[in-house]
């Protein structure tokens, strides 16, 4: 297992190399002007000097070399270019929790919700409560998650008065954000822990344990439900990464100072080193959140072990 881990690891690292790098060219070569944005309309020799500070006055393959060498020396994502004398490490440092929580609610609802609808529509298939669970999976699905903020701040909010829309801070400013954001979650696992339940319940060691007179319950939470994590736990590795990239939308919605509103701000105005700086971090995260989900494989399944072993 350490061996598994280890190359998982030296892979991601190969990996982050070539995100970092392809973001690099793709963000210098993209249309926009940074220092146009940053000072309007200030002389043309004022504007170089500004160019010459962050490095914008080398050639392309220069910057690359500068930045990777501060970037793996340092740990710097570097300075961002409209934010004077903040770097992209500070709004990290600084909005990166208040993202998380959000995405991490949202997420530890949705497997829980998720698990226990999808185990319930599946042992109860073809009947009247299997159908209404997948009809409400098939609209939480195809409705968007700013479709569903919207209905949430007009009736919710707006109409009975039952929770606040902007505002943060307190416990009761969640509530919106967080169910708008597992809505769709919720959905997508009840509809793979439904269809990784049947599978499940047909396999000949299920039969073998009713034949020899084990209880339901037993059957449900030795053998049924951890079989039917697999697909599950697959899905946990991009949902904890994205747990900061897929709020952007809500946070500009509820006015969520989280790293969502940095980002939009950082593409719209070519913020070079801002954008670079939250790529990398979101990949960071995905690559780590993947490592994780092949030690979890074992740990659900133990036939994973013995096969990788």
């Amino acid at each position: 297992m350490f061996k598994f881990v280890m190359k998982r690891i030296m892979y991601s690292l190969i990996t982050l190399f070539l995100i970092i790098t392809a973001t690099f060219f793709l963000i210098a070569g993209a249309p926009g002007d940074p220092i146009a944005a940053k000072v309007g309309q200030m002389p043309e020799k004022a504007q170089g000097v500004i160019r010459a500070r962050y490095g914008l006055d080398k050639p392309v393959t220069e910057r690359y070399i500068i930045y990777m060498k501060h970037l793996l020396t340092t740990g710097d994502f570097g300075e961002s270019i409209i934010y004077t004398g903040k770097s992209a490490n500070d709004v990290i440092k600084d909005n990166a929790p208040i993202s998380a929580r959000i995405g991490i609610i949202a997420i530890a609802l949705q497997i829980t919700i998720g698990v226990l609808l999808g185990l319930v529509s599946a042992l109860n298939r073809e009947k009247l409560g299997d159908h209404i669970i997948r009809v409400c999976v098939v609209l939480a699905i195809c409705v968007p998650s700013f479709v569903v903020a919207a209905l949430l701040q007009y009736f919710v909010a707006f109409k009975w008065k039952l929770a606040p829309v902007f505002g943060w801070g307190q416990l009761k400013h969640y509530t919106l954000p967080v169910i708008a954001y597992a809505a769709g979650g919720i959905a997508s696992y009840t509809k793979f822990m439904r269809s990784s339940t049947i599978s499940v319940i047909s396999e000949d060691y299920i039969i073998t344990a009713k034949a020899k007179g084990c209880k339901k319950k037993r059957i449900i939470k030795k053998h049924i439900l951890r079989n039917s994590m697999i697909p599950i736990v697959t899905m946990i590795g991009p949902a904890v990464a994205g747990i900061f990239g897929g709020s952007f939308i809500l946070e500009k919605m509820f006015s969520i100072p989280g790293l969502g509103n940095y980002y939009i701000k950082a593409v719209s105005d070519s913020d070079y080193t801002m954008i670079i700086g939250l790529t990398i971090f979101f990949a960071i995260l995905y690559t780590i959140a993947l490592i994780l989900v092949d030690i979890l494989y074992g740990i659900v399944d133990p036939r994973i072990r013995v096969a990788k072993s």
